[in-house]
């Protein structure tokens, strides 16, 4: 039989795409009895892995998914659909894990019962990032329209407390008192501006800093709390300056917000490290702690507001933190092994 020349066009267009077609048997751990030749190219596995079961497709089906995955095709199995859709996460060769899109066709023999399944995959994680970084950002500006409304309703009590307690620091007996209450007050009123930092964009003033010099400022503000928790706190930093443009008080409050999680992490004591070190064109800090840990699905949430693994946490603190990071060119990672324990990574560009 003669093939047009359009038929062909088509069909390498077709190998050359996104989409991976597949057969399935009804068996356990579907079978594949044909799968299109561009497999490789977008899972990394060959055709023949697959036909000679080498490589059953439940086996790259990601394990947190599999379960769901097939009691979902059980569920469309017992109606007399013809199709079904799903989105779940599969594992490529390289071990790469991605989202992936499936139209599936059900295929039957003569007395009804299922024979097969026959359909096509599509990598539709680009299209899963961009709803998660979406929902981020409607949650960031509900935060950011709170922050803004509560900052202000604080601030106008406190300009008339600040505007009473010049009127009082006029008896001498009540100075000093009054002294370290209006201190007191400016911290309330340095809170309530980095809270500012979620409802907009504001001018900040950067500057050149040793990184190693902030964080051995913000150490004493913790050594009562490690003493009393049986905590000892160990800084290990490069014998090189390490120069970040930033702006130090920013910067202060991630670390000082990161120290203070591990702190409430370690429940039985233990040793927290701080590393400080060149990487190539930046430096790394790392908060290492010996806690009760961040079970696995839960560290791709955090900084999410309100989400915290604290019961009485708001998760404001991290996507703040994060916030900071992210507006000083920086980026960050977290590793956790419940009962072990974790580590906050934070690398920015040093100084040219």
């Amino acid at each position: 039989m003669n093939i047009s020349p359009d038929i062909q066009n088509e069909h390498q267009i077709f190998l050359q795409g996104p989409v991976v077609v597949f057969k399935w048997k009804n068996a356990p751990n579907w079978p594949v009895e044909y799968v299109s030749a561009n497999v490789f190219e977008n899972l990394g596995y060959t055709a023949k892995e697959f036909l000679s079961s080498k490589v059953e497709y439940a086996s790259i089906v990601c394990p947190e998914d599999l379960q769901r995955v097939a009691d979902e095709v059980s569920i469309y199995s017992s109606t007399m659909k013809n199709d079904f859709e799903q989105e779940y996460r599969i594992v490529k060769k390289n071990g790469e894990v991605i989202w992936i899109y499936d139209y599936t066709s059900i295929l039957r023999g003569e007395s009804g019962n299922i024979t097969h399944f026959y359909g096509y995959i599509l990598d539709i994680t680009k299209h899963k990032r961009n709803e998660e970084a979406l929902r981020k950002t409607e949650k960031l500006n509900t935060v950011g329209e709170m922050a803004a409304g509560v900052a202000h309703e604080i601030r106008n009590p406190l300009t008339t407390i600040k505007g009473f307690l010049a009127m009082i620091k006029k008896h001498p007996y009540k100075e000093m008192y009054m002294t370290i209450i209006e201190s007191e007050l400016n911290r309330i009123e340095q809170i309530i501006n980095e809270f500012l930092i979620l409802s907009k964009p504001h001018y900040k003033q950067y500057t050149n800093k040793d990184i190693r010099f902030l964080l051995k400022e913000i150490l004493p503000l913790f050594e009562t709390q490690a003493i009393t928790k049986n905590i000892q706190l160990c800084m290990e930093f490069d014998s090189q300056d390490l120069m970040v443009h930033c702006n130090e008080g920013e910067l202060k409050q991630v670390f000082i917000n990161t120290l203070k999680n591990a702190v409430e992490a370690m429940t039985y004591g233990g040793v927290i490290k701080i590393h400080c070190f060149k990487e190539s064109n930046h430096v790394s800090i790392k908060f290492i702690d010996e806690g009760d840990g961040i079970p696995e699905e839960s560290i791709n949430r955090l900084g999410e507001p309100f989400f915290s693994t604290k019961e009485s946490g708001t998760g404001l603190g991290l996507m703040v933190s994060f916030k900071i990071i992210d507006e000083h060119q920086g980026s960050y990672t977290i590793k956790s092994q419940l009962g072990k324990g974790s580590v906050f990574e934070y690398r920015l560009p040093l100084c040219t």
